[in-house]
């Protein structure tokens, strides 16, 4: 009987130990392990990334401008949540640099500290010195260059330290001791003899530190505000040492000071006359003062526009020779800049009476065009343009100077007057409107120009009071109170 090897073979062959339904049971099994596993660790990084915030939180409360006392509070919280995370390397890491970071914050809230405390141990230092000169004290120039020296020092070594405020106030410090020095050097250079109290002046003209009898009560005036720590007063009287000096070479070539003094006293007072007039003038082309049957014709709108403006000085001198003298004449320029303004912007109220392109027509010198940063052959147009783009008063003055100075110039009142007339330079009539208009434009800029020479020659390069002074020194001036002649 034949041997049947295929049936032999077939029955040999192992059966399946895995079926369908046991490795669908493995399948389930392997998703489980995976999905817990996937579960803890997304457990994991979310525990992670809580307590990471946590710290960063804490972190990010404090900074170098907060007590040393809470930087360190927050760097004890930081351990404490590092000790719970013992075995977590990676929150571990975390917190590690955190703490680091607070660390350098605790450092530099220090040595802000450390700035701070010497920056009122040198306010108090500077405040000490001003009080022992002001007390009678000996100016001491070795332990002020002590102070800038260590100032500075300080500054350089701890720069890191100091925000940009702190660091300000350090500088403003030193630039007092500077300032402080440099005004008792000056002192002492006019000081014959720096050992005796009060200045020893020097007597001999030939000498270089020889001052003048109204030099010498400068210098006097800048020691007295010097040595109560007004040092920013101090030098302004010592800056006024040239022009006193030259303004006094004038009297002094006339053989008697006290009769220069008379002469700018004089000068003064007829320069508010002139200025009071000057404006009562313009005032009057605007109806003030003036019955109504006697009024010059002028647009209402215009007057309306320019007459709400009035400029005026005191009519007593005496009430611009104290203290207030200088602010009150800055006032009234304020005041005549800002109706000479309200002049030239007329068409912005709707009027129509003023063509602003009249200015094109008045072309400035060359020199003007240079000193403004203008274009050759530029006009008067372009610097109100320039005027009127900057903002403070300050910044204004120096274009209202040039735009007085060609609008108060004979050559140009015909040019004016016809830019009243609507710009027309073909039709030759001018209404009598037009032509006060121009006046008082015109009257305006005068007036302007007037209140800035006086401002100029008698509250700036010589103070008037300073002639006062020396005319009631003198014995000529009827007392305490100069009194102006009648």
């Amino acid at each position: 009987m034949p041997v049947d090897v295929k049936a032999i073979l077939a029955a040999a062959k192992p059966k399946p130990i895995m079926n369908e339904q046991v490795m669908g049971l493995a399948r389930l099994a392997q998703a489980n392990r995976t999905y817990a596993r996937a579960r803890q660790l997304r457990e994991e990084q979310e525990y992670n990334t809580l307590a990471i915030a946590e710290g960063a939180e804490v972190a990010g409360s404090v900074n170098f401008m907060d007590s040393v006392a809470d930087i360190d509070l927050a760097i004890g919280e930081i351990a404490k949540m590092s000790s719970v995370n013992k075995g977590n390397k990676l929150v571990q890491a975390s917190y590690t640099k955190l703490k680091g970071g607070l660390e350098e914050t605790k450092q530099l809230a220090e040595g802000r500290n450390i700035s701070i405390e010497s920056l009122n141990t040198l306010s108090d230092d500077v405040y000490n010195l001003h009080e022992d000169r002001a007390k009678g004290g000996v100016y001491n120039e070795s332990a002020v260059n002590d102070l800038i020296k260590m100032s500075k020092n300080f500054v350089n070594s701890n720069a890191h330290y100091m925000d940009q405020s702190l660091r300000k106030d350090y500088e403003t410090k030193i630039d007092e001791l500077v300032k402080t020095r440099n005004v008792y050097n000056m002192i002492d250079f006019y000081d014959k003899d720096t050992k005796e109290k009060g200045i020893q002046f020097q007597s001999d003209p030939n000498q270089p530190n020889y001052l003048s009898s109204l030099q010498q009560g400068l210098i006097q005036q800048a020691k007295n505000y010097a040595d109560t720590g007004n040092i920013p007063d101090a030098v302004k009287s010592i800056s006024n040492l040239a022009a006193v000096g030259t303004a006094e070479a004038k009297y002094t070539s006339q053989r008697q000071a006290v009769d220069f003094a008379s002469d700018q006293v004089a000068d003064y007072r007829s320069q508010i006359e002139s200025a009071n007039k000057e404006v009562q003038s313009v005032q009057g082309f605007l109806g003030k003062g003036v019955e109504a049957a006697a009024q010059l014709p002028l647009d209402s709108d215009f007057k309306k526009a320019v007459g709400a403006f009035k400029v005026d000085l005191p009519s007593d001198p005496n009430a611009l020779v104290g203290s207030g003298g200088l602010e009150t004449i800055n006032l009234a320029i304020k005041q005549q800049s800002d109706m000479l303004n309200e002049i030239l912007k007329i068409p912005a109220k709707g009027t129509g009476l003023w063509n602003l392109a009249t200015l094109d027509n008045i072309q400035l010198d060359e020199s003007h065009s240079q000193a403004f940063g203008l274009e050759s052959g530029s006009s008067l147009k372009e610097v109100y343009d320039a005027y009127q783009s900057v903002v403070t008063d300050e910044e204004k003055e120096p274009y209202m100077d040039l735009i007085a100075f060609y609008l108060s110039d004979p050559k140009h009142t015909d040019t004016i007057a016809k830019g009243f007339h609507g710009g027309s330079f073909a039709s030759p009539f001018v209404s009598e409107k037009e032509k006060n208009a121009a006046r008082v434009m015109v009257g305006s800029a005068r007036a302007y120009n007037k209140l800035k020479r006086l401002r100029k020659e008698h509250f700036l390069d010589f103070p008037i009071s300073t002639s006062v002074n020396a005319v009631n020194m003198s014995g000529q001036g009827g007392g305490a109170q100069f009194q102006w002649p009648q």
